[in-house]
């Protein structure tokens, strides 16, 4: 059984070298994780898969995930860490009801694919520069220092988000069995639960290359339920974790998590589930 390691700070950074060893076990963490590949080569050993990594290669880590890595040449390794808390301080600055939903995309971001999330060599420049910034702002206690943090972390995360959307939007576009295939169709709609336009059936057969009459077809047969049972489903699971891991009130999980209001998220809630929301706190 794997360990488990985690953070006491909402956000944190961590910078370190490894000559022949990576120096940690086998892991799960509490808190979401950028392991930047500073310099060095090996193998990252992600969930069930194994990727070579080299220097330039960027890998988003969630608390679902377990890893470790094998050192074949010394590597630096940059980390930056972070947890929900963290979105929750945003929410304070941020009113912008699309940034919020987009940072979903983050918060409940599963590794189907177990490469470096960097898309492009552009995107490669300004997420490393981004780590050098947070990673010298984070030790400075001077006037405004959380609120530059805070802002250049705004800007790591929209550039994250746009890398992983790119990834999904490029996740095809052959599969060895049509359990690969559902699997990643319903990662894309916990990917975007959200996002109304994207989860629609007209948008998932582009991304996947089907017939929009198949799609609602082929989801009930191999997930045994409609299309907007699993939203349903996605929504009322990521309103629990928000319910057990963060102080936000049932208002603002409601409108986390796309219902109309509090009131309707709590039927909702309750007839699917059985309990009041205020029971898992």
């Amino acid at each position: 059984m794997s360990q488990r390691f985690y953070i006491t700070k909402n956000l944190d950074t961590l910078e370190f070298e490894a000559a022949n060893e990576w120096g940690y076990p086998r892991h799960k963490h509490n808190f979401f994780e950028l392991t930047y590949i500073l310099k060095g080569s090996g193998q990252h050993l992600l969930n069930e898969s194994s990727i070579d990594y080299q220097k330039g290669d960027l890998f988003f880590l969630t608390p679902k995930d377990e890893h470790e890595f094998v050192v074949e040449a010394p590597t630096t390794f940059g980390l930056i860490q972070f947890t929900e808390q963290l979105f929750a301080e945003k929410a304070n600055f941020v009113s912008n009801t699309h940034w919020r939903k987009n940072l979903n995309t983050v918060i409940f971001y599963v590794n189907n694919i177990p490469k470096s999330i960097v898309a492009n060599d552009v995107d490669r420049i300004q997420l490393f520069y981004l780590y050098e910034l947070i990673k010298n702002e984070i030790g400075n206690s001077i006037i405004y220092s959380r609120d530059v943090l805070l802002n250049l972390f705004d800007a790591l995360l929209v550039v994250v988000l746009r890398n992983l959307k790119s990834n999904v939007i490029k996740t095809e576009k052959s599969y060895n069995s049509e359990k690969e295939k559902i699997d990643s169709i319903l990662t894309y709609i916990r990917q975007n639960v959200l996002d109304k336009e994207l989860i629609k059936i007209k948008s998932i057969a582009e991304v996947f290359y089907m017939s929009p009459n198949y799609v609602s077809v082929f989801i009930k047969r191999h997930a045994g339920v409609s299309i907007q049972q699993y939203v349903l489903k996605t929504k009322i699971e990521m309103a629990v974790r928000l319910l057990k891991q963060t102080n936000l009130n049932i208002s603002e999980i409601a409108d986390k998590t796309g219902f109309l209001d509090a009131s309707h998220f709590n039927k909702t809630f309750k007839k699917y589930t059985g309990n009041n929301p205020s029971t898992l706190r």
